[in-house]
């Protein structure tokens, strides 16, 4: 509406050819990755443009449709506004250069994080465009590591394995400190105490996450990432859970109470069968993760045989605490109270309360089913309470590099195979098991080995807030059953 307006005219018909090329590089991305462009594929490009071009051959004559649509809506904006004159004034311009400025301000001045520019899945591309080549070309190009650091690449070996569900829970900002399966003084997990009472074959322990944010450690976690800052095997997705799932022959489900723009680190294409937050919106926001339940009730007869792969992405226990668990009021146990830090303790309790009921839920119904079903419940992150960080000072919350954001619970079993089933023994022995050691031991379950030349014994990482680990680390060294801890901060 504005650019008809904007004097001299010539800059309207600059920004219009400006917009079709970022429009193209995003296109192009979509129909050959299936996910949106971020600032890594965009930096990776310029730098593997032959690869691209050679890989892209098998593909081209069906990509092409997307470029001839972009090149027919643009060439008839640029035709209409050529056509159709109207008057035009420097205060059209004025408005027009305040708006294209917020995100350049944003990326400058406010918030100059690559973090705060990752594109959505539920965007519009063209948002996701300005997003990601504003990153880019005024934040990744300033940074002191911009040349993405290169390791060999992951080695697989495959064996097929008998019929089987695997399940896997992710969790939202659990904190392992308040489960009172792990020593926690308050009874928040009674569900899942009495299923283990009655579970030979339960494990609930405590583990270390990736990273300390979602949009990082997810990534890091499904594609089975090792090194803080190995982006570029991440970008790849060869060892991606859900694609090494389709490789193995199972059907896959994401089952889950997040929005759709967390679908960027799931290679949604690998997966058969799909719900999001949107797909039940209104009842997410009354019931919460007691959707999930609803359609684990409702898909249960499709689990019964064959091979799955079963991923349900639960939202609680996310900031508001309190919004997460209104639709069962059995959780409201811990009062609201006048002191503010107490009442994010007493409200997250709660939230970890309705968690104890959704997962045993999860655990129960598979228990019963004859299907031999291998079953794994992992947070993305912690959510600190109060700890002391390193400077001696309370931390709440998640989101910054600490030791305690990646401290999370773990909790496993196995149902219709024999007592210490491998997964089972495998996993009791490994002292405080992080996200890379619980994605190979998935992977292993699927039948596939991986052989990782970058893995040093012992030493395992935290990353930061950054997918390309370029705002700090923390480096685990993990001795017998002593674990130390040196951050790398950014």
């Amino acid at each position: 509406m504005i650019l008809p307006l904007v004097k001299p005219r010539f800059l309207s018909l600059c920004l219009f050819v400006l917009f079709l090329l970022m429009e193209l590089i995003q296109f192009s991305h979509i129909f050959y990755f299936k996910t949106p462009l971020n600032v890594y594929s965009l930096h990776l490009m310029w730098g593997e443009f032959k690869e691209i071009a050679l890989a892209s051959q098998g593909v081209l004559p069906w990509g092409l449709f997307h470029v001839f649509v972009l090149l027919c809506v643009y060439g008839t904006l640029i035709f209409l506004y050529l056509k159709i004159q109207s008057k035009t004034s420097f205060i059209a311009t004025i408005l027009l250069i305040l708006l294209l400025s917020i995100l350049p301000y944003k990326a400058l001045f406010k918030s100059p994080h690559i973090r705060n520019f990752v594109p959505r899945n539920d965007d519009i591309s063209l948002l996701n465009d300005l997003k990601v080549f504003t990153a880019y070309f005024l934040i990744y190009l300033k940074t002191k590591n911009k040349d993405i650091p290169k390791y060999l690449p992951y080695e697989l070996s495959y064996e097929k394995v008998s019929p089987r569900n695997i399940v896997l829970i992710l969790g939202e900002s659990v904190n392992a400190n308040h489960i009172a399966l792990l020593g926690y003084e308050r009874n928040t997990t009674p569900k899942l105490k009495e299923l283990a009472l009655n579970d030979e074959n339960f494990i609930a322990k405590k583990a270390l996450s990736s990273s300390v944010l979602t949009n990082v450690s997810l990534p890091m976690f499904m594609n089975i990432s090792y090194n803080h800052n190995d982006i570029q095997h991440i970008l790849n997705e060869n060892t991606h859970l859900f694609k090494l799932a389709k490789q193995a022959g199972f059907k896959t489900y994401y089952i889950s109470n997040q929005e759709e723009s967390l679908l960027s680190y799931m290679s949604s294409n690998f997966i058969d069968v799909l719900y999001t937050k949107e797909n039940y919106a209104l009842k997410s926001s009354k019931i919460g993760d007691l959707v999930l339940l609803k359609k684990l009730d409702e898909l249960a007869p499709l689990f019964k045989e064959g091979s799955n792969f079963i991923v349900f992405h639960q939202r609680s226990s996310h900031v508001p605490y309190k919004d997460q668990y209104k639709g069962y009021k059995q959780a409201d146990v811990f009062p609201l109270s006048r002191d503010l830090n107490q009442n994010i303790i007493n409200t997250y309790d709660n939230s970890i309360i309705f968690d104890d009921y959704v997962l045993s839920h999860i655990f129960e119904k598979f228990k019963t089913m004859k299907t031999p079903t291998y079953i794994l419940f992992v947070p993305d992150h912690g959510e600190t309470l109060g700890e002391l960080g390193e400077n001696n000072q309370s931390e709440f919350h998640h989101g910054f590099l600490s030791k305690n954001v990646a401290n999370i619970p773990i909790f496993a079993s196995a149902y219709g195979v024999k007592k210490d089933d491998e997964f089972i023994k495998d996993l009791r022995q490994i002292f405080t098991p992080t996200h890379y050691e619980l994605g190979v031991a998935l992977a292993k379950l699927m039948g596939f080995k991986i052989i990782n030349p970058n893995f040093k014994q012992g030493i395992f990482y935290i990353n930061g807030n950054d997918l390309a680990g370029n705002n700090g680390y923390i480096e685990v060294l993990k001795q017998g059953e002593k674990l130390e801890f040196k951050t790398h901060s950014p």
